[in-house]
């Protein structure tokens, strides 16, 4: 599930920034000014009634400016829009708690998702036939 995630995160980042001048990494790597760093920080369930639950991840998209600090709020603005509303392959997964700051030219940008969900169950084998026995009776005897 995480993996689907950072491609709708990533997905999301490419609509507004392209990737001829903006790179994105999802795994730890040597990193060229301006990028993205994708990373999920936690995660969690929630359990509900019966085989529900409720995944919670945080991801933290991390923003490596090529001129300061006044280009990553504008940014953080930008990906506040973009990471409101991501798709999940054909579902759509709205972000909580977005919060962001900057530190030293990087904005640190924090969204939360939480996606219900269901356990899967082992399949269940159904009977193949059934044999019954019996007889009706005759009306009023």
């Amino acid at each position: 599930m995480i993996s689907k995630l950072m491609t709708g995160i990533e997905q999301a980042i490419r609509k507004e920034f392209p990737e001829t001048t903006y790179k994105i990494f999802t795994e730890a790597t040597e990193r060229v000014s301006p990028c993205f760093f994708i990373l999920c920080i936690s995660q969690s369930r929630n359990a509900k009634l019966g085989d529900r639950f409720i995944l919670n991840t945080s991801f933290e998209v991390q923003y490596f400016s090529g001129s300061g600090n006044n280009e990553c709020w504008g940014v953080a603005e930008k990906l506040r829009e973009l990471l409101d509303v991501i798709s999940l392959e054909e579902d759509l997964v709205q972000g909580r708690n977005g919060n962001y700051r900057v530190d030293n030219g990087v904005l640190h940008f924090v969204m939360d998702y939480n996606i219900p969900m269901m356990r899967e169950q082992d399949a269940v084998d159904f009977m193949e036939e059934v044999t019954v026995y019996g007889k009706t009776r005759e009306a009023g005897k």
